[in-house]
C-alpha cells in the first residue's frame, strides 16, 4: 500500500461488458490519464460494478485497460462508496483529493463524485476521460455537480 497518498486517480467501471456503449477512444484517454498518474506517483484505484454475486466473473475490467495496481474494489451499487473495502482503503491512505474518470458519467461517476464530496473529499472530474450513455442528461447534471463543489476539468488534451 502506498504511504500517505493525498490524491488518487479513481477509475470507475471501465469494464469489458460496457465498452461497446462508448467510443473506442475513451479507453485511450483513460489509459493516458492512468499513465499521467503513474508518472507523478499518484496511486491508481479501480472500482468495478459486479452486479449479483453469482455473475461476478462476467464483470471483468476492459481489455486493453492499463491496470497498474492491485487496488481493485468491487461494488454492487452505483457509488464507489458503496464498497466498504474501498472506503477503508482511502481512509488508510489519508486521501483528501479524488480524481475521477470512467463510466457512466451520469450514474456511477456522478454518484461517486457526489458521495465523495459529501464525505469531505476534494473531487476533480476529468471530462476528457468520462463518458455517459446519455450525454444530454450528463451535461445537464454538470452544473449541479459544480454547485456541490466538484471541480469539473473541462475537455482538453492530455499532456
Amino acid at each position: 500500500m502506498p504511504k500517505g497518498a493525498n490524491e488518487i486517480l479513481l477509475v470507475i467501471d471501465m469494464q469489458q461488458k460496457y465498452m461497446n456503449s462508448y467510443e473506442p477512444s475513451l479507453l485511450e484517454r483513460v489509459n493516458l490519464r492512468i499513465q499521467k498518474a503513474v508518472a507523478t506517483d499518484m496511486p491508481v484505484v479501480y472500482v468495478k460494478n459486479v452486479g449479483k454475486p453469482e455473475n461476478e466473473d462476467k464483470y471483468v475490467l476492459a481489455e486493453g485497460l492499463d491496470v497498474v495496481s492491485g487496488f481493485v474494489f468491487a461494488k454492487r451499487w452505483p457509488s464507489a462508496f458503496s464498497s466498504e473495502e474501498f472506503v477503508q482503503f482511502i481512509e488508510q491512505l489519508k486521501v483528501d483529493t479524488i480524481n475521477m474518470i470512467g463510466v457512466d458519467g451520469r450514474c456511477c461517476v456522478a454518484r461517486s463524485a457526489i458521495d465523495a464530496k459529501k464525505r469531505g473529499y476534494k473531487v476533480k472530474l476529468y471530462l476528457d476521460s468520462v463518458a455517459a450513455t446519455n450525454d444530454k442528461f450528463f451535461l445537464k447534471e454538470l452544473p449541479e455537480m459544480q454547485k456541490a463543489g466538484i471541480e469539473i476539468v473541462s475537455y482538453r488534451s492530455i499532456e
